[in-house]
């Protein structure tokens, strides 16, 4: 009884920060600073099993299912297989040649292009637009190359090392941009570092996802990436001991199965890099279902958009504008020009609202333009809003995680599959320590904003 009253406690706490007029990073290490002292209470207290001061709720539960799974082995292999090509490209034939096909290659590369032309764009642009994580500045894309030049170092990227070469190379080329600026700001004083978007950012439902569609997408994201290790383990004849969810504090954070570790470090290359391949391969595949489900969506469900100013701060959330004092808005030539220090008449989704303006004639909103096209939307039936944003987060989670995940980073499963296929140690090192360098040096802006 007394751990649901925690759980309950550390609810109404977690929403209080949330809606705490403080900016974002300030949002974000309160709830850190929670959701480790409910991590400690879970642990210290009532001996809840952990790992790396996260908590581990362990069950059996499930393993029936993967054991049934398991059955299609060769169907399972093929698509590890295939995977192994989305990920590493022609590498794939000389890092793990016994994983290797003509047919799985020639497979793998369409889909790595598919998801390349199709689903990155429209992943980036949801968590952007629609959930507003991370930033679109020109420092963050732009290489100071032509298009063409682009489309061809970008093509003959993935075509050589698949997603892995591509993200090694995107995080250590903005990894370098922000060590220029930190110099530059240590050497001269400067507000270079300050002035720096950050490469990448935690994704916390509640904090910067949406809690319920965050939780849900999240899940999907877990299930998918943690079940595909797992069939492919039990493919390869290594025992499941255990399943389950990965807590910090009362935030769901992923999932895990937990093989026979020795038996699966005593199975051969090939079935042992299946095993691990398996969970980024998954994820990606996944991302695709949900980007055809999301367009589909998309598409079929025009008449139920709304068009106007989508707030973003300054009202309540998911107010939608359609104009001022009486005057609907041109969304396609917008002029917002309020009188200064006088009350205004807002048409919104909400009814009226009267605001004061400012000497400036500013009402101290932030706002996203809605139109029937753009992906950032709101939906005018209940429930459609819900939809929308849990197969966008599906689309988006499942293919930065899928990619992210084949970093050779120490915990992702980019690491652990160099190590089995590369019989070089220093080379595993040097690339491993390389590219954690780099994956820390682009979140590095986020401690100067």
């Amino acid at each position: 009884m007394i751990i649901f009253f925690l759980i309950a406690v550390a609810l109404g706490l977690f929403y209080s920060i949330l809606q705490l007029q403080i900016p974002g990073l300030w949002k974000f290490l309160l709830v850190v600073a929670e959701m480790l002292m409910v991590n400690y209470i879970f642990i210290k207290k009532y001996k809840q099993q952990s790992e790396m001061g996260l908590v581990l709720l362990k069950s059996k539960k499930g393993l029936a299912l993967i054991e049934n799974l398991a059955k299609y082995d060769k169907a399972f292999k093929f698509i590890a297989d295939v995977g192994a090509s989305m990920s590493y490209g022609v590498l794939s034939f000389f890092i793990m040649r016994k994983n290797f096909s003509p047919l799985t290659f020639i497979i793998g590369i369409i889909l790595l292009f598919g998801i390349s032309i199709f689903v990155a764009p429209f992943a980036l642009a949801f968590l952007v637009q629609v959930v507003n994580v991370g930033s679109t500045s020109k420092a963050a894309v732009d290489i100071g190359t032509s298009a063409d030049v682009a489309f061809y170092m970008v093509s003959g990227m993935l075509l050589v090392g698949g997603l892995f070469l591509f993200i090694l190379f995107g995080i250590t080329f903005y990894g370098l941009t922000v060590l220029k600026a930190l110099i530059t700001t240590i050497a001269f004083g400067s507000g270079a570092i300050s002035q720096t978007a950050a490469g990448g950012t935690l994704l916390l439902p509640g904090v910067n996802l949406p809690f319920f569609e965050g939780i849900a997408a999240l899940a999907i994201v877990m299930v998918v990436h943690e079940g595909a290790h797992a069939i492919l383990a039990k493919i390869a004849k290594v025992p499941i001991l255990s399943s389950g969810i990965v807590l910090f504090g009362i935030i769901p954070i992923g999932a895990f199965v937990e093989p026979d570790e020795q038996k699966l470090a005593k199975s051969d290359n090939e079935s042992h890099t299946r095993v691990l391949v398996a969970g980024p391969t998954a994820n990606l595949i996944t991302s695709i279902v949900f980007f055809m489900l999301f367009v589909s969506f998309f598409f079929l469900t025009p008449a139920y958009r709304e068009q106007g100013l989508l707030v973003r701060s300054g009202m309540e959330m998911g107010t939608v504008i359609y104009g001022f004092n009486g005057e609907t808005l041109d969304l396609n030539n917008i002029k917002i020009d309020l009188p200064k220090n006088s009350e205004v008449s807002i048409m919104t989704n909400m009814g009226e609202i009267v605001r004061k303006t400012d000497e400036n004639g500013k009402i101290g909103i932030t706002y996203t333009v809605l139109t029937k096209e753009s992906i950032a939307t709101k939906y005018s039936v209940p429930g459609f809003d819900f939809i929308y944003t849990v197969l966008g987060l599906g689309l988006a989670l499942n293919f930065v995680v899928g990619a992210v995940n084949l970093l050779p980073i120490p915990l992702f499963d980019g690491y652990r599959l160099i190590d089995v296929n590369l019989k070089n140690k220093m080379i595993v090192k040097a690339v491993s320590y390389g590219a954690l360098g780099m994956f820390i040096l682009n979140f590095l802006p986020l401690l100067f904003h």
